[in-house]
């Protein structure tokens, strides 16, 4: 039920909702990962060959365990309480940086390092340490790097955390997810705020100061009061940045999401007003708005980013880095090269088969092909910035100047709800309600349209 404890709505509000609730991708790629075909390696490998010594690269590592399964989680993972599995698949990632670094035949420069899950704060000093030992043997990380990590506060020790700031981690992710007693029982992960606030603690302590913090919100239970309450503790904890993220229910792709009670989630109308909530709230207590569910301070990497226009989209969601050569790493991992995507094998033991036995794990991805790449940067520029200059990136693409103009005309509800403005090609979007981009940015996806299949992506909410 909609909680009627807070003031309703306007109706010019309401005059949108007729667009939330649609499917729409994401766009952590172009094209989504619903379209990934199958890709050789022998595909993958000829990419690699293509990339040249002055092209620095971003590395993506992702380990897919965790000790215990949040119900929400839509992330690539598996519950173990043994670490046996862990550190063997450990000798697995180490053998495929060993890999990929031999075939590359020089030492790329990295301008960045993510250790995405699951839960890599699950590693042991050690292991770490190995995987630390193959990236420097096989590439050169350079000594601005950036190197973060996602962790758990409920896995991260003062010893690990003295670990990571001796590896040379300078930027840490934490998963918070929601304050609230009963919605972390809903979603299977208690986590007592003092418990973040010792971790937070640690890290500032040990030079780890580049601090974000991520939140959910429609999770099963969350209201707009129980919202607010864990905004002003997050606002407490003071990280330079907080990310807050549209719980996704999509039950048919991760099945242990069917463990959540559906009948407690918020409706798209709750989900509306909780986004509202959190973006005044965040806002007025000295973070800016970027991207659709992004909120840095005035002084981080991101808001600079974002004021500069290089601000990034891809799998890891927004980045300040040129990740244009994004290699992945791991079970699952996304990467992306000039000639097109790629993707690992998900399932972690076949991963680790085909590595150990001197083959490649590539399994899926996409080739770029014909306007993909303009589509793409379209697409980028609206998720980014909310607008896109046409006429600039066709010129830039090698398009005639009306090449988009039948896209453009798919934007004619927009327009008329007052959503979107086109004037001279150029397409601006207007509302509080920032997810509303990914139904707009649809309007220039060529393969999202072609088929009228549901349950391929989340809603809009």
């Amino acid at each position: 039920m909609p909680d009627t404890s807070f003031p309703q709505k306007s109706w010019q509000d309401h005059d949108v909702m007729r667009f939330m609730g649609r499917e729409a991708p994401r766009y952590t790629s172009y094209p989504s990962a619903h379209h990934f075909d199958a890709l050789t390696p022998q595909t993958y490998k000829s990419w690699l060959s293509a990339l040249r010594t002055d092209q620095p690269i971003a590395l993506y590592l992702h380990i897919p365990f965790c000790e215990q399964m949040c119900h929400f989680c839509g992330c690539n993972t598996r519950a173990t309480l043994k670490y046996a599995p862990v550190e063997a698949y450990v000798g697995a990632l180490v053998a495929e940086i060993r890999m990929v670094g031999a075939h590359l035949g020089f030492r790329p420069r990295v301008h960045s390092v993510h250790f995405g899950g699951g839960s890599p704060s699950m590693l042991t000093p050690a292991d770490m340490g190995r995987i630390f030992e193959a990236l420097h043997d096989g590439f050169n990380l350079l000594p601005d790097a950036e190197i973060s990590i996602e962790l758990d506060p409920r896995r991260a020790s003062l010893s690990q955390i003295r670990a990571y700031a001796a590896f040379g981690f300078n930027r840490v992710s934490l998963g918070v997810q929601d304050t609230d007693p009963a919605v972390q029982a809903a979603i299977n992960r208690i986590q007592p705020l003092e418990q973040v606030k010792a971790v937070l603690g640690h890290l500032r302590d040990n030079g780890l100061t580049r601090i974000g913090i991520d939140l959910v919100y429609g999770l099963p239970g969350q209201t707009l009061r129980s919202l607010e309450t864990t905004l002003g503790h997050v606002s407490e904890l003071d990280p330079h940045r907080i990310s807050a993220f549209s719980y996704g229910h999509v039950p048919w792709v991760k099945k242990h999401q069917t463990l959540i009670d559906e009948s407690a989630l918020p409706d798209t109308v709750d989900k509306v007003a909780m986004f509202l909530r959190l973006s005044d709230y965040l806002t007025t207590h000295g973070y800016r708005a970027l991207g659709i569910d992004h909120f840095a301070k005035p002084d981080d990497d991101m808001t600079t980013a974002f004021d500069a226009r290089t601000l990034r989209r891809n799998f890891m969601g927004y980045s300040t880095l040129p990740n244009d050569n994004l290699l992945g790493l791991g079970a699952s991992s996304i990467g992306e090269l000039d000639g097109g995507i790629v993707q690992n094998i998900p399932q972690s033991t076949t991963y680790q088969n085909h590595i150990l036995s001197g083959e490649w794990a590539t399994l899926r991805g996409w080739g770029y092909r014909g306007d993909d790449k303009l589509r793409k940067a379209v697409i980028s520029d609206l998720m980014c910035y909310f607008e896109a200059d046409i006429p600039v990136l066709l010129e830039q693409h090698g398009y005639a100047a009306d090449y988009l103009d039948g896209d453009i005309e798919a934007l004619s509800d927009f327009v008329a709800a007052g959503l979107v403005t086109v004037e001279d090609r150029r397409v601006r979007f207007h509302s509080p309600l920032k997810m509303l981009v990914r139904n707009v940015a649809c309007a220039f996806d060529a393969y999202a349209r072609q088929s009228e299949a549901q349950n391929r992506y989340s809603r809009v909410a």
